[in-house]
């Protein structure tokens, strides 16, 4: 099995869904970007004769597309559209977003939208109509509430001619896909409680007339800020969303899809059930993902054994259990269990037999991780040690190197008289390091 390195935010920092912002906005800052060649510089020149002066290219700051320039093949030709925002000097400063298109001969505007929006959050496509065309889904910053804004803007396959769609959504974090199973893409939205919002999962559906809500579903009231939405498989052929979300000190994870029987949106856990714990809650920003490329997206849960350590010098290394969700009775399966070094940003993948009867320590300098037999509340027999040194330093008596990233060399050693066994082999292919993207 391969694991994916994890979405560490405490080691590597996490990719947020939601986008920060400058109020700052001057002459100084309207610089011509660097003169680029071929393609790109053909869409800079439509840019600049469209600006006609100074401008300042904008980019998305948050989501998978944060270039100047995004190219998509909207209309399915195998030819590349275009989009840029930019913005201009003078009093009344405007952002405008662009679509552009290759005739074959040169490239030509789609649209020219102008906007107050000062910065965009995001950039996502997908074919709500499926019409064959992918929409490309925009989300401003606003600065009127805490909400941003969703705008759909679309694109004339013959005509190549583009438009904003009647519709608008606010929105603290937003994202596509088919979620009911009609072969078309739905938004699907999430708001915070504040004193203007209700805490709130929205599902936008078209009809080939207008975009109407689907269902809603409430979400975690105590949730301040999402941090990361994965939308993708969940159980079976059921494509869902998991929210990782910021608590007051804390972190969770909420799933959500739609179930096609009962015609709603449901959640995991159940936050109509006011009193209904959920057990993802953690204290380690950790993303939810398909950890192990099967396809389906693994939710993480924090186990911390509970046991006597006899000295301050170490503490318990957490567990963590990767999880997909069973649709079927609305609950986490067990798949994937690990322990995680945060602070040298490595995973070991506890074998089967290592499962609910052992426990792992950390060293004080957390160079040192030790997997022990779990007798009750009480650890037994040592079975492993993970060791990190700085290369060229002595490993130990017994020590055999994993492999070696920038100044650290990961080392590990078996017990000879190990009460559960495992082999080097299996050291090594359950090992990741996450910092060489392994």
């Amino acid at each position: 099995m391969k694991f994916k390195p994890l979405l560490l935010a405490a080691a590597i920092g996490s990719s947020s869904i939601l986008g920060g912002c400058s109020l700052s906005f001057n002459d100084s800052e309207l610089l011509r970007p660097p003169k680029t060649t071929g393609r790109e510089a053909e869409i800079q020149k439509l840019i600049e004769d469209t600006a006609g002066g100074d401008y300042m290219l904008k980019y998305p700051t948050s989501g998978q597309y944060r270039s100047a320039i995004i190219t998509e093949d909207l209309d399915g030709d195998k030819n590349d559209e275009a989009i840029a925002f930019y913005r201009t000097s003078g009093d009344k400063a405007k952002t405008h977003m662009l679509i552009m298109y290759n005739d074959g001969k040169r490239w030509k505007l789609s649209l020219n939208w102008e906007t107050d929006f000062l910065d965009i959050d995001r950039v996502q496509f997908s074919d709500y109509d499926y019409d064959g065309v992918l929409e490309v889904f925009t989300g401003f910053v606003t600065f009127s509430n805490s909400l941003n804004e969703l705008n759909i803007f679309d694109c004339d396959k013959s005509s190549h001619e583009g438009r904003r769609i009647d519709f608008k959504l606010g929105y603290n974090a937003f994202t596509t896909g088919d979620y009911d199973e009609d072969g078309a893409s739905e938004v699907l939205s999430f708001t915070l409680k504040s004193s203007e919002t209700e805490a709130m999962a929205t599902l936008t559906d078209y009809d080939k007339e207008h975009l109407y809500t689907l269902s809603q579903c409430p979400m975690d009231e105590k949730v301040t800020k999402f941090e990361n939405v994965t939308s993708g498989l969940i159980g079976g052929k059921t494509t869902g969303v998991a929210v990782d979300g910021l608590l007051e000190s804390s972190y969770n994870t909420q799933v959500l899809y739609y179930s096609t029987d009962k015609k709603t949106l449901i959640s995991y856990p159940n936050n109509r059930k006011k009193s209904l714990e959920n057990p993802t809650v953690r204290t380690y920003n950790i993303n939810s993902g398909d950890v192990d490329d099967d396809g389906y997206i693994e939710v993480p849960v924090i186990k911390e054994p509970v046991i006597k350590l006899d000295s301050t010098d170490e503490s318990i290394a957490p567990i963590i259990s990767w999880g997909s969700l069973n649709t079927k009775n609305n609950k986490l399966l067990d798949d994937i269990k690990c322990v995680t070094n945060f602070a040298f940003d490595y995973n070991f993948i506890l074998p089967e037999a290592f499962s609910g009867s052992t426990v792992a320590t950390l060293s004080s300098d957390n160079r040192t991780l030790r997997i022990y037999a779990l007798n009750g509340n009480t650890r037994g027999g040592l079975i492993l040690t993970l060791k990190v040194i700085n290369v060229g330093t002595a490993s130990g008596e017994g020590f055999s190197t994993i492999e070696s990233f920038n100044q650290y060399s990961y080392t590990y050693k078996i017990e000879p008289d190990a009460p559960i066994e495992i082999s080097g082999q299996t050291v090594k292919e359950n090992f990741t390091l996450n910092q060489a993207g392994v």
